[in-house]
């Protein structure tokens, strides 16, 4: 009886071993699937998040120092990257024990955010303004040595820049109430600083290209860049 016994419990085991091992073969194919949607789903963001990205950082780039080919750069890398791990949290708070109706709602609410490129802009904003600090930082220390030698009588000036005499030359305006905003009736605005003019401000046009600025903003390009900062067309 014994030996039946014991015959009939290891057979027992083996065919629950057997059973468990048939369940994790017949769930493969789904983990599998489940794996390549969620590469796909993955990559579609990403690809979706470079694009806005791109597009986002290359208009800061355009008005500001930073340029618009590495405003596109930077923003694409950080929608990319951003699309990426907004898949992952959402896969994560889809899965996990607590997922209810306002886990579906925040998850739905964050894709929404991506997809309208909101939430691309937020986080390149920060990224595209860090290089363009970096880039200013950096045009500060190159101008050091060309103002010590000015103040020596050198000789020495920056080949890229404009004199300072050849800047004050540049034609100025002055803005009025009827000149702030354009036939369409929108505001007229500052490229360099992304502010608006307005009646009483005085702002310098540049000839070649006829794009206008504030003093002190284009001036302070101009003794470093003798080009537009907006279409970077030669003063």
């Amino acid at each position: 009886m014994d030996m039946e016994a014991a015959a009939i419990s290891g057979t027992a085991s083996a065919s629950s071993s057997t059973s468990r091992r048939g369940r994790s073969i017949s769930r493969l194919p789904a983990r599998v699937a489940g794996a390549v949607i969620r590469g796909l789903v993955t990559f579609v963001f990403a690809a979706v998040g470079m694009v806005l990205g791109a597009v986002t950082g290359a208009l800061i780039g355009l008005a500001t120092e930073s340029g618009l080919v590495r405003g596109a750069g930077i923003g694409s890398i950080s929608g990319a990257v951003v699309s990426m791990e907004v898949v992952d949290s959402s896969v994560a708070i889809w899965r996990s024990d607590e997922s209810g109706i306002w886990s579906v709602l925040y998850v739905l609410d964050v894709l929404w955010s991506l997809l309208t490129g909101r939430l691309v802009r937020e986080k390149v904003d920060p990224a595209v303004q860090s290089a363009v600090d970096s880039q200013m930082n950096a045009a500060d220390s190159q101008d050091m040595a060309p103002t010590l030698a000015d103040m020596f009588e050198t000789g020495a000036a920056d080949a890229k820049g404009m004199p300072a005499a050849a800047v004050a030359a540049l034609p100025i305006m002055a803005f009025t109430e009827h000149t702030v905003a354009d036939g369409s009736g929108e505001p007229i605005g500052c490229s360099v600083c992304l502010q608006d003019f307005e009646a009483g401000e005085t702002a310098r046009s540049l000839p070649e290209c006829g794009h206008t600025f504030h003093l002190p903003c284009i001036d302070v390009w101009l003794l470093r860049h003798a080009s537009c900062p907006l279409c970077r067309r030669a003063v």
